[in-house]
């Protein structure tokens, strides 16, 4: 019975730590194209959603907004669905590197894959995605395809 006991509160702490650990659903405030070695500021149709997978590998986020995810894909995906480029998924990040810089601010670079998927349509490209933090709080995420280099994007998000 005293086992028992102890396997109860055993499940009881690790459900109420797994229950802590939600998603964190971040918006973009502005965004940035660098081409050619030149930053430019971008908008997009609509906000872009960046949301955090607790679950999930660090680094694993869900992204969603159309016109971003086809511009990052450079609409080579042939969905029969269109509305397959309204989300995608980060996953299976790999940290390349982390630095900090002199304010303080946490650079974490992964190396993943940038899966599109709904119903019979699927995508993916590899990616190379730059999440900018300070005390826990993401700041901005910076990303690109990994075989281009003359073309990445930059965003700042919004504080909630």
């Amino acid at each position: 019975m005293k086992n028992f006991y102890a396997l109860f509160f055993l499940l009881f702490f690790v459900s109420a730590n797994y229950a802590q650990q939600s998603p964190q659903t971040l918006v973009v405030d502005k965004a940035w194209l660098n081409e050619s070695e030149e930053w430019t500021d971008f908008k997009y149709a609509g906000q872009i959603v960046f949301s955090t997978i607790p679950s999930a590998e660090e680094g694993s986020l869900r992204i969603g907004n159309y016109d971003f995810l086809y511009d990052f894909c450079d609409g080579k995906a042939k969905f029969a669905n269109k509305a397959t480029y309204s989300a995608a998924e980060f996953s299976h990040p790999r940290k390349v590197s982390v630095t900090t810089d002199k304010q303080g601010v946490v650079n974490s670079t992964y190396e993943g894959t940038l899966i599109f998927q709904s119903d019979r349509d699927y995508y993916s490209v590899i990616a190379v995605v730059i999440i900018l933090e300070k005390n826990g709080n993401i700041l901005g995420v910076k990303m690109r395809p990994k075989e281009e280099t003359n073309k990445e994007y930059a965003f700042s998000i919004k504080p909630s």
